[in-house]
């Protein structure tokens, strides 16, 4: 089974999978990666508790104070939970500015949350608003495929299922990055043979700038979602992938150092 993680890597470098297939290397980024989706996750639901108990005009930073309660302590758990005396640095860095990314993205809420609330909204209703019933960390896959995944999100409104993908790194400038929007696509394919349901859209929660974009599902998509899900089962057969060099990629990849290819 191909885990859908490994689209993204594909498109980053085919030998960066092929790689990765053959190696026991644990790298910083990989703990780093668990650890935000960790945090992510338990983020919304704290932000959800403390949201619910809210009514009357509140000023924003009185929400704020509301909403971030619990939360210092909760973030600590999930650090000490990734604790290592090899990669400490690195994560102590990179959980820093996550800190940072949940703070603001409190605030966003916290200026929605009163606009409701002046409109005579409950903090229950405005956490219905803000968050609609969802399916957390659902694993899925497709034996005929091939393919499996754990998505971090289905959000669920008026029946139709839309897949969400939380990420730490900062959107382009307009739209998706490619390896998001093929990723959001295989899970729509994931998902409309689990639920035989048409997926219509979905949508990749970009954390650092608080910018949740669509995705719509399309024809175009699907194609290159088709060949890329191709390509990469070629890799998985254990056939050497085409080398395609680029020096900003191989200086930011996790096996640089072991990497024959790396121009560096």
């Amino acid at each position: 089974m191909i885990p859908v993680s490994m689209i993204r890597e594909y498109l980053y470098c085919p030998l960066k999978v092929y790689t990765k297939m053959h190696t026991e290397n644990v790298k910083s980024c990989s703990k780093m990666t668990n650890i935000s989706h960790d945090a992510l996750i338990g983020f919304d639901e704290l932000i959800k508790r403390n949201l619910w108990h809210l009514k009357g005009e509140m000023q924003v930073k009185e929400i704020l104070e509301e909403l971030l309660k619990d939360i210092p302590e909760f973030l600590d758990i999930v650090y000490q939970q990734y604790q290592d005396v090899e990669v400490v640095d690195d994560v102590t860095s990179n959980f820093d500015i996550l800190k940072e990314d949940l703070k603001f993205n409190s605030w966003l809420i916290a200026i929605k949350t009163q606009k409701m609330l002046k409109t005579g909204l409950t903090g229950a209703e405005a956490v219905n608003l803000l968050f609609p019933p969802s399916l957390l960390e659902f694993k899925i896959e497709n034996k005929e495929n091939g393919l499996l995944g754990q998505i971090d999100k289905i959000e669920i409104v008026d029946g139709v299922y839309y897949p969400v993908k939380i990420k730490t790194n900062l959107p382009p400038l307009k739209g998706v990055w490619q390896s998001d929007t093929i990723q959001i696509t295989a899970y729509a394919y994931l998902m409309e043979h689990e639920f035989n349901k048409e997926i219509p859209v979905g949508f990749v929660n970009y954390m650092r700038v608080g910018s949740k974009k669509p995705v719509l599902i399309n024809t175009h998509l699907r194609e290159k979602f088709s060949q890329c899900s191709m390509k990469l089962s070629i890799v998985y057969d254990d056939k050497f992938p085409e080398i395609v060099q680029n020096p900003n990629k191989c200086r930011s990849c996790d096996y640089c150092e072991i990497c024959q290819y790396n121009t560096e």
